[in-house]
């Protein structure tokens, strides 16, 4: 080496480790996972365990059968406004009421309360298979009936011997529907007070209607009731007159037709 030339030296460069890197990428990702856990917790400690959002007050309105007390015992056990969601509060009293036809909910978050506006069904006649029920006029039964008779409700008696199941509808609403104007118009137009409506079995269309004078009427309820009831008008009109104290029955099950015994 000349004099006044500068030594130069290879310094040692440690090579780029992969590891290390992967390993701070780790690190913050736990980090970052261990924060959002704690927010979700502590969140949901807020929404569901703390008392911020604990019902303070449950507004009944509307009933007119059920009692409010039977009602917030019935909710006894929902305390939060967001784990009581309105789904679940219809079912608890759609199953522990099957008098309740539809309940209005509103929530106040920041007063902490609910309301529940109720629709209770009411009677138009009483159903009778095995046991008796009070029916609404969507065909719902709703209510264990006493057995009775007269012509002063509505009685439908069914003999197909099907299962009742309280809360459910056991007859189709346009039948329902049917067997109310039916009743009506006998006793508007005819002066006639029906018994009961009989249902024969579940496969038959045929209905029978026992009348306060002693006789019975078939109709189909397969077919307009209209036309049946119009028939029957006719053959009353025109050939019984008033002389019914012998007359067995009126059958209209056959289309333009009316026979009587």
């Amino acid at each position: 080496m000349k004099k006044g030339q500068a030594r130069y030296s290879r310094g040692y460069s440690p090579r780029h480790c992969p590891r290390s890197g992967k390993k701070k990428t780790f690190r913050k990702f736990k980090i970052i996972f261990a924060w959002i856990l704690f927010l979700i917790l502590v969140l949901a400690y807020i929404l569901f365990l703390s008392p911020i959002f604990k019902i303070k007050e449950i507004k009944i309105s509307d009933n007119r059968v059920i009692s409010e007390e039977d009602i917030r015992n019935s909710l006894d056990n929902q305390n939060n406004l967001f784990l009581a969601t309105n789904s679940k509060l219809r079912d608890i009293l759609f199953n522990d009421f099957p008098r309740i036809s539809s309940v209005d909910i509103d929530k106040d978050i920041f007063k902490k309360s609910i309301e529940l506006k109720i629709v209770e069904r009411k009677e138009v006649g009483i159903f009778c298979n095995q046991d008796c029920y009070y029916i609404d006029g969507e065909g719902v039964i709703f209510e264990r009936a006493p057995q009775t008779s007269g012509v002063l409700i509505l009685v439908i008696k069914d003999k197909s011997q099907n299962q009742a199941e309280i809360g459910k509808n056991v007859i189709p609403r346009e039948l329902m529907i049917n067997f109310l104007d039916l009743r009506n118009y006998l006793f508007s137009q005819l002066n006639l007070r029906a018994i009961d409506f009989i249902i024969e079995s579940g496969i038959s269309e045929d209905i029978r209607v026992n009348t306060n004078e002693g006789w019975y009427i078939l109709f189909d309820k397969s077919r307009d009731l209209k036309n049946q009831l119009q028939a029957l008008e006719l053959v009353l009109k025109e050939k019984i007159g008033e002389e019914r104290k012998n007359l067995e029955y009126i059958d209209l099950r056959i289309e333009n037709r009316a026979y009587y015994k």
